[in-house]
Parts: structure tokens; sequence; C-alpha cells
């Protein structure tokens, strides 16, 4: 993989709309993502495995398409833009953005289906900082900036997803230099929700077991694990997932404000509904 095979990457955050993306581009044809897996996690997680291995996920690209990757969980790790940024100074970076406090919830509840995380915000928080952390937009984005380059970066809000999904994808493709892509009548829908594992323990397991057996590049073990059914086994339990209580949503709201503020200058537009109740 040379310099210049890289040409895309979203770095999330997490919970953002990342996989709502993923599933349409995918089908584009001048686009080649990783084989067998939606997130190689090369950049933060198996960076040592080297570029040989990361290299392997795209054998299958012709010569024709751009290499990307969806990648939410490289938003916020220190030391991914860089290493990006040596593989591809030209690399185009999509940053999906949502209301941070939304999204804490959201990927709160995440962690509690795959058994990574138990109890309430605040203890979930505590077991894993990045909960909050990640979104910390203040923080992360500006070392994506500083890297590639305010003309490189792409910001998507998962309002403008949810509200205009045809003009997103039109904005997409046009960043990324290829031909617009229709949106799919089944893809203008919510993916990805998270449900209360029916036992913790076992979606704890299984999930350490997925982990293991993508580092090993053995992700068609996993997928057809899902397609078995196996995932229903220990999902969807008949628990609600948690809400945010008043106290928790009244701190989130303080945690989160200087970030609010930051996007808001950075993109130039008012987000006075990130701060709204609702």
């Amino acid at each position: 993989m040379n310099s210049l095979d890289l040409h895309f990457v979203c770095v999330g955050p997490q919970r953002t709309g990342s996989t709502w993306l993923y599933q349409i581009l995918a089908h584009h044809p001048a686009l080649c993502f990783p084989e067998d897996v939606k997130e190689t996690m090369f950049f933060d997680q198996y960076y040592e495995k080297g570029l040989s291995w990361y290299a392997a996920h795209f054998t299958h690209r012709n010569e024709e398409q751009l290499c990307g990757e969806i990648a939410p969980t490289y938003f916020d790790v220190d030391v991914v833009p860089t290493r990006l940024h040596q593989l591809n100074p030209e690399c185009r970076i999509i940053i999906n953005l949502r209301n941070p406090v939304f999204r804490t919830l959201s990927l709160y509840r995440h962690h509690l289906s795959k058994g990574r995380v138990s109890g309430s915000l605040e203890e979930a928080i505590s077991q894993m900082p990045r909960i909050i952390d990640s979104g910390k937009y203040a923080l992360h984005i500006p070392r994506w900036l500083d890297r590639f380059g305010a003309e490189q970066v792409k910001f998507v809000l998962l309002e403008e997803i949810e509200s205009t999904p045809e003009t997103v994808l039109k904005s997409v493709s046009n960043f990324l230099g290829v031909a617009e892509i229709a949106l799919p009548i089944e893809e203008n829908q919510r993916v990805n929700a998270a449900t209360m594992p029916r036992f913790p323990w076992l979606a704890k397991a299984a999930t350490k077991l997925a982990t293991g057996l993508r580092a090993n590049r053995l992700h068609k073990v996993v997928e057809f694990g899902k397609a078995l059914g196996l995932k229903q086994v220990y999902t969807g339990g008949e628990q609600q997932m948690p809400e945010l209580t008043a106290s928790d949503r009244f701190w989130l709201k303080s945690q989160y404000e200087a970030d609010i503020v930051f996007v808001e200058k950075l993109l130039g537009r008012d987000l006075s509904t990130w701060r709204q109740e609702d």
C-alpha cells in the first residue's frame, strides 16, 4: 500500500451516524472498503501489526477504486491523526457530529448492550471514561485540522443525516470526488440501535471473543456467528434501556457547553438545539 492508496477515512466519533454512511457508501462502485469488516481499528488498536496487515484488508480493490474506511474509534485517539498523515498527507477526513449529550447517552447504551459497562451513567463513566471524553469536540477536532487542514476535513451533522440525507450524500460524494450515489429507500431509517443484553456476562464474553477474532482478521468467523443468530442469544432483553436523569442531563450539558460553542464557531452556525432538553 503506497502513500496515496488510503484516500479517505470517516473518523467518527462513535454514535454519530457513521454506520448509516458506511451502509450506503459501501455500495458505491468507485469506493473500496476493508474486506469482511467495517472497522479494522488499525490506526488505534492494531498499528503494531504493520502496514502489510492493514493493506491485506484491501486486496480486492481494483485500480480505479479509492480506498477508505469508516472508523469511529479513531476520532479521540491522539496519535491517530499523525499516523494517518504519515501514510497519506492528502487523505480526506470526514467527522460526524451530534448533540454531545445525546451522543453520550447513545454510547453509554451501546457499551451496556455489549456488556462492557454496567450500572448508572455515572458508574459506567467511572468504568470507561471514554464514554464522555470522546465527546470533547473542542479537544479532539483541532488535532485533525492541524494535521490535514480545513480543506481536507468535512463535518457531517447527524441532524442533517436525519432531515436531508440526500443532500448529505451529495455533499460527501463531492468531497470524495466521486459520482453521486442515490439514497436506497431501505437505508433512510435508524440503524445500529442498542438493546439491553439478556445476559450481560455473556455479552461481555462474546464481545471479547469477537475482538480477538477480528484482531487476527478472522472477520468471517464473527460474521458467520451473527448469521447463525448467535448474537440474539444474549441481546434483546426485555429490560428497557436507561434514560438520562435530570441531574445527568444537567451535568452533561455543563460538561459539553464549551464544545458546543467551539463547534458553533467552527461551522459558523447556531446549534442552540443542542442545548434543548429533548
